[in-house]
């Protein structure tokens, strides 16, 4: 079977959950078998050749902007690396906002921005998958229907249209209003030329009512479509248990206990409540592993930091490659793992601690609580924007943390990469 996986940016310098489900999901199908080929925008690429993301200014700039996307309709050039044996292929992404500076490209290549992509509808078309399994929103969910759906196909191409399945990863389902508002937010006050484009050509398919399939990392989204669309399917994040080595913790107390939270810096996250926790319990120290995805946040929790007099103990380690040695000494190193979400579609991260043989305290929240709530032994939960809640969860984890390390372990092993790309492959095939 010939899978395309179609997500928005895959930097493996600078990761996050939906990449990681994607490329772990890619290596364990192609494992079994399949053809698999991944398709995204250079945004985080340290490959590519950044001196050419230029910003725009004045008119001059959005002719620019708007040069580079007749690339829609002709080739563009594209980007090709292989890593682990699967090809990768990269396209530069256009933002249709004026005016564009290069600070904002940088903002929007981090979240968000809405980009199209010229040159990805052509390069779906001339490799003819049997399924185009979408991981974004928006233009590019758009771009992947009108690529199997489209009848000017070139010659040669299959007569049967490839099967479409689009991946939920956002937890939209429950995406408080006030941080849906601050996504829009960089780019409030500039003009939307791309809807121009939109309305013009017609890409208006709903999203994601009109794939062949969706999958759902989080079961509140599960439950708002499986009502309404025939092939549904809830599909946890899952883990490599041999990479993180499922050493079970000790009874033995460490004299000053090491929290990790492994997590981009994004409010979403609430990285703060760790950092006011701090104050609290003055022999514990903080290790915040993960890409800033929003800047003004870790300037705020900085100044808080250093407000509360908790600085020296609050390390930031920023991104790091997953599976690294980098990323697997940070787990061994910790005494405890913690993650304060305010929302949570599931929480990739608390598999990986799990099967690296941590203790786990973390937000009763979405599919981030049912998680914990599936595995009670391995994990203490705690409601967000409560800190005695979050301060008894970590005093638990960390009072119990041979019992929870051993449960830990042994739920991890539920999760295996290759027994969830194995369910995948069959929700493929039950597509009609």
């Amino acid at each position: 079977m010939r899978i395309a996986h179609v997500l928005r940016r895959l930097s493996f310098d600078d990761w996050g959950g939906t990449e990681q489900v994607v490329w772990n999901l890619a290596k364990a199908q192609k494992a079994a078998g399949h053809d698999v080929r991944l398709f995204a925008t250079t945004a985080l690429w340290k490959d590519f050749n950044t001196k050419n993301t230029k910003g725009t200014k004045g008119f001059l700039g959005a002719l620019r902007s708007l040069r580079s996307l007749c690339s829609l309709c002709w080739k563009n050039k594209q980007f090709i690396e292989t890593v682990d044996g699967i090809e990768i292929y990269r396209f530069r992404p256009v933002y249709p906002w004026w005016p564009m500076p290069k600070s904002l490209v940088a903002e929007l290549d981090r979240k968000g921005g809405n980009p199209f992509v010229p040159g990805l509808e052509r390069a779906l078309r001339e490799w003819r998958p049997d399924v185009i399994h979408c991981h974004a929103m928006a233009r590019i969910a758009e771009l992947c229907l009108r690529v199997a759906h489209s009848t000017t196909q070139p010659p040669n191409y299959q007569t049967t249209e490839p099967k479409t399945v689009i991946s939920l990863h956002g937890g939209g389902a429950n995406v408080p209003m006030v941080e849906a508002k601050s996504l829009k937010a960089p780019t409030r006050g500039r003009l939307p030329w791309g809807k121009l484009l939109d309305y013009a050509f017609g890409w208006t398919r709903r999203v994601p009512e009109d794939f062949g399939g969706i999958v759902c990392v989080g079961e509140d989204e599960y439950e708002r479509y499986r009502a309404k669309h025939p092939h549904v399917m809830f599909l946890p994040n899952g883990v490599d248990t041999a990479l993180f080595g499922g050493q079970v913790a000790t009874a033995d107390k460490p004299n000053h206990l090491t929290i990790l939270c492994v997590a981009r810096i994004d409010r979403q996250k609430n990285q703060m409540a760790l950092v006011e926790h701090l104050s609290r319990h003055p022999g514990r120290k903080l290790r915040l592993v993960g890409p800033v995805t929003q800047p003004d946040y870790r300037e705020e929790l900085e100044r808080r930091a250093a407000e509360l007099g908790v600085a020296d103990r609050v390390a930031f380690v920023g991104a790091l490659k997953p599976g690294s040695p980098e990323l697997l000494a940070e787990y061994r190193a910790a005494d405890i793992f913690v993650l304060p979400s305010r929302h949570e579609p599931f929480g990739i991260v608390v598999l990986e601690a799990w099967a690296a043989g941590l203790p786990v305290a973390a937000s009763d929240v979405g599919g981030l609580g049912r998680l914990c709530a599936a595995h009670p032994r391995a994990a203490a939960v705690f409601a967000p924007g409560d800190s005695a809640a979050l301060d008894a969860a970590v005093d638990k984890a960390f009072a119990e943390r041979a019992e929870m390390s051993a449960a830990g372990v042994a739920a991890a092993h539920e999760y295996d990469w290759a027994v969830l790309a194995a369910r995948l492959v069959d929700f493929y095939a039950d597509i009609c």
